[in-house]
């Protein structure tokens, strides 16, 4: 993952590419699926994502989230509430524009995620835990006006985390 760091930083940073490229930043909702033994919980996070188009068929995107609002777990009667606190991930983004209208596109990268699991009960421990892994995801873009897009995508970011996101996308120029 360091590595990866490291590349994007470079290539973001480069003059050549700088010349070619076409920024963006994109604000998204997000709902997540977390299995924790079988049991699935949703917690909600807001997500921000910079980025940029190299060419027409690949980008580089960097994300950063919060969460927004937990979920209950309950096991043997003792309720937990489990909220993705915050991660960050970073993407290559391979994509394919469609007539202008739309782009799809699909996220291969490395994601930090802090997730706590909060008891109901004084008697029973409360946890945090940070998780780093390989991530993906596939997604679609529609132009609106002037480069503007709605997104939604879905990102596998850790073993057992999943997340559908619905967004915008305006260009930096």
């Amino acid at each position: 993952m360091k590595r990866l760091t490291v590349a994007l930083i470079a290539a973001l940073s480069s003059p050549l590419v700088l010349a070619v490229e076409k920024p963006y930043l994109g604000i998204d909702y997000q709902v997540g699926t977390y299995d924790i033994n079988g049991a699935q919980v949703n917690p909600e996070a807001i997500r921000l994502r910079g980025g940029t188009e190299l060419n027409p068929y690949l980008a580089v995107e960097a994300q950063v989230g919060a969460g927004t609002q937990s979920d209950l777990y309950v096991k043997s009667g003792v309720g937990y509430d489990i909220k993705v606190e915050s991660f960050y991930s970073l993407f290559v983004r391979p994509q394919l524009s469609i007539n202008d209208i739309a782009s799809a596109y699909a996220l291969l990268g490395g994601t930090y995620i802090d997730v706590s699991s909060s008891s109901h009960n004084a008697l029973f421990a409360s946890d945090k835990g940070f998780k780093k892994t390989f991530s993906y995801g596939v997604g679609v873009d529609f132009n609106i006006s002037n480069n503007v897009r709605l997104n939604a995508d879905y990102i596998q970011y850790i073993d057992n985390y999943s997340a559908l996101s619905f967004g915008i996308r305006i260009p930096i120029n």
